[in-house]
């Protein structure tokens, strides 16, 4: 049986938790380069007051979701599997978040790293 077929081996709540936590990091720190690119240094405070803007950041609602969902009581390890590996395994240039992570990708080497770590255990 291949290893994505339903069932086998997958990953659970705990061992995608520090995966999905440091990518969300990798992300945030990559975004925030872009941003203090433009408007010089931030504080923290600052910074997720900007990341906290919808319009603008809409597009990482989704990993953001799936972080949370990771801390839910009645979390489902087959859908919390399923839905990582549809955000990321492989990213869709069609989505919002599949178009801008791709172009994170192509500028930040430590979240290709982080990726991929994670891609590994889907």
């Amino acid at each position: 049986m291949p290893a994505d077929s339903p069932g086998e081996n997958v990953a659970t709540a705990e061992d995608l938790r520090p995966l999905l936590l440091a990518l969300h990091k990798a992300v945030l720190a990559a975004e925030r380069k872009s941003v203090e690119r433009v408007h010089g240094a931030l504080s923290g405070a600052e910074y997720l007051q900007i990341v906290s803007d919808p319009v603008r950041y809409g597009w990482l609602k989704p990993l953001t979701e799936l972080v949370l969902a990771l801390d839910e009581e009645d979390a489902d390890d087959d859908d919390l599997t399923k839905r990582a590996r549809e955000l990321l395994k492989p990213p869709q240039r069609s989505s919002p978040f599949g178009c801008r992570y791709l172009s994170l990708m192509q500028r930040e080497p430590a979240l290709v790293m982080t990726h991929s770590a994670l891609a590994k255990r889907l």
